[in-house]
């Protein structure tokens, strides 16, 4: 249970839009653990007053052990969409079990990630382009809506910044509740095995499917109920 719920960092879907162009959506996903549903995750992004863009998350457990201990997760991603770049502004995870409890906030200032998650806190520098792994989600569409079938993305994490790899492995149609769709499918390749994501251009800019294993060796996935 304590990874039992992670974010759209692990992948993304293409955009129907060219890639210059973001714009204001949600949808909503079923959560399964190994196979048995444990909740429901709503995204949105938004675009705000002085420019920048967020993307939020909430999930909740309704089902077996996170139902029963009140998971709550939120996740929110602010960042800069500049020259077809993400640049992030600042990053916010909080999740709350009768279980347990953990945040991580990152701000960025353009030069560093300032980064504070319970009584640790770490300060490293940045290249321009730096995300957090919320925001990733988006970028891989972003790059899917380019033409192109790969990208290193620099992500911020606890205490460095990782070069994540992603390259197109296929192209399959894939059934979830909210249809059939053609979607290429996205691997992370500087850690083999760890994620895939389905992406489907005629859908939004998240993604249809997305499979991660955790530590534990057990398997989380999401799969598009609604955009």
């Amino acid at each position: 249970m304590r990874k039992l719920l992670f974010c759209l960092a692990a992948g993304s879907l293409s955009l129907g839009a060219h890639a210059a162009n973001l714009h204001p959506m949600s949808a909503t996903y079923n959560v399964l653990r190994d196979g048995k549903a444990v909740g429901d995750a709503i995204y949105t992004l938004q675009s705000n007053s002085d420019g920048t863009w967020t993307l939020r998350s909430e999930t909740h457990g309704t089902a077996g052990m996170a139902r029963l201990a009140g998971l709550d997760v939120r996740e929110e991603s602010t960042f800069r969409w500049q020259d077809g770049r993400i640049d992030g502004v600042s990053y916010d995870y909080r999740q709350d079990a009768a279980f347990k409890h953990k945040s991580r906030r990152i701000d960025f200032d353009g030069r560093a990630a300032h980064v504070s998650e319970g009584k640790d806190h770490f300060d490293y520098p940045v290249q321009p382009g730096t995300m957090d792994r919320s925001s990733v989600a988006l970028a891989l569409g972003q790059t899917l809506a380019d033409g192109k079938r790969e990208a290193t993305l620099p992500v911020a994490v606890r205490d460095r910044v990782e070069q994540q790899h992603f390259v197109v492995a296929g192209e399959e149609t894939i059934t979830v509740p909210a249809g059939s769709f053609k979607a290429a499918r996205f691997e992370r390749t500087d850690q083999p095995g760890k994620a895939r994501s389905w992406y489907a251009t005629n859908v939004t800019t998240l993604p249809v499917r997305v499979e991660q294993k955790q530590g534990d060796g057990s398997m989380i996935v999401l799969e598009l109920k609604q955009k």
